[in-house]
């Protein structure tokens, strides 16, 4: 059964590097959501803004709220029952 939580990051705030055990669908409600991929891609995303996050630790992230407004994100997560939503890591070396 889903799990569907609304997250806000305070202007300056990250979510800290991390991952998720099942696939995310994201919806940025306000603010700008900044994130650091596994890649090293980055990915802005605005207010109405839909995102999906896939799941396992091949697809760690992190994400900043670089803007002065809060970040406020409604996340829809698919896993099984007792799962964690995320898994937090050390920030990849490359990202130092």
């Amino acid at each position: 059964m889903p799990v569907v939580q609304t997250i806000t990051l305070a202007p300056g705030a990250s979510t800290g590097w991390h991952y998720h055990p099942g696939r995310v669908d994201v919806v940025v409600l306000s603010g700008t959501l900044t994130r650091t991929l596994h890649d090293g891609r980055v990915e802005v995303s605005e207010a109405g803004d839909r995102l999906v996050e896939l799941p396992g630790p091949v697809h760690v992230h992190v994400g900043r709220n670089h803007g002065e407004r809060p970040v406020v994100l409604v996340a829809t997560y698919d896993i099984a029952d007792g799962c964690p939503t995320a898994v937090a890591v050390a920030a990849p070396e490359w990202s130092h």
